[in-house]
């Protein structure tokens, strides 16, 4: 099913039925901060309610009336008076658009305080709760990409116990990791920093990287797949580093792969679907072959694709 930009990201911000049920468990500090940041696009506005009635509502009424006059006009009476029709009904015409506009007000306000989406995350921040979908990582490897967006140029992250907004480097991590139950799950990591325009950026220091655990547990908003927040637990997860930055057209790929925004049930969050496997399997070569000569290569693709898990 095909959905326009909005309805997409409409429907990705509610609840929805078709996701399984998973396990409710209270907020941590960082996924609530975060919860109210997404709430915070979804309040109550009275501009929303009544700019556009107020700025089209007095001319739309007018037009449309004239409009009808010309076309009675040209089509049944061509010699009738419209200055003498429009100066007679100049009060209904007022009283008319007076209405119109009214009941344009009265549908914007009652359409935003039944909206499902607005009304859920009213209440969700302060309910407290996240569900979690568990992930066993068994190995991964880490591949890099540098998307600057000059309209876009800034990130939320966590920072001193509030999210803060910081310059957006463009550099992200993306981690491709393998889990036990034989996915290929997707997580990105993105920095702040200085910006640059090349495909290739400034990998950020060793210990800024995300360096994932074997027990991990997303925090999704209930009943939707808008991810709040990771919790990483257990021991490392096997990690291949590696120098290799995604190109355009793979990036795009990838990140349409990950599902990691405005995507629908059957879909899951990082969760690459069996279309895509092979693709990114191509994608983890290529990435290998960065690493080095072939027997680091083959070190790494054993420590990666375990052979019970291996694709090939």
């Amino acid at each position: 099913m095909s959905d326009d930009i909005y309805n997409l990201f409409t429907r990705f911000q509610t609840p929805n039925p078709d996701i399984g049920p998973r396990e409710r468990v209270p907020m941590l500090a960082q996924e609530q901060a975060w919860a109210r940041e997404r709430a915070a696009m979804h309040r109550f506005s009275w501009i929303v309610v009544l700019v556009p009635p107020l700025c089209l509502g007095p001319v739309l009424p007018g037009i449309a009336f004239l409009l009808g006059l010309l076309v009675y006009q040209g089509l049944s009476a061509p010699g009738v008076d419209l200055d003498r029709i429009v100066g007679d009904s100049l009060g209904w015409l007022v009283l008319a658009t007076l209405l119109f506009m009214a009941a344009w007000v009265l549908h914007n306000y009652l359409r935003d305080k039944r909206d499902p989406t607005k009304r859920y995350w009213q209440s969700m921040p302060d309910q407290g709760l996240v569900e979690l979908e568990h992930h066993t990582l068994v190995s991964g490897i880490c591949l890099w990409s540098n998307d600057y967006d000059p309209d876009c140029n800034t990130l939320m992250q966590w920072s001193d116990g509030k999210v803060k907004y910081v310059q957006d480097s463009g550099v992200s991590q993306w981690i491709l990791a393998k889990t036990a139950a034989g996915h290929w799950l997707v997580l990105k990591e993105e920095f702040s920093g200085d910006f640059s325009y090349g495909r290739v950026g400034q990998m950020p220091a060793p210990d800024k990287r995300l360096q994932p655990l074997q027990h991990l547990a997303i925090a999704f908003a209930p009943g939707t797949n808008l991810q709040l927040g990771r919790r990483f637990d257990g021991a490392p997860m096997p990690l291949v580093e590696t120098p290799y930055w995604l190109s355009a057209d793979e990036l795009k790929r990838l990140d349409e792969a990950a599902h990691h925004w405005n995507f629908l049930p059957p879909n899951r969050y990082g969760v690459v679907n069996a279309e895509d496997a092979a693709w990114v399997q191509r994608l983890l070569n290529r990435a290998q072959a960065s690493v080095g000569p072939v027997g680091a290569v083959e070190r790494s693709e054993a420590a990666i694709f375990p052979r019970h898990l291996s694709h090939k």
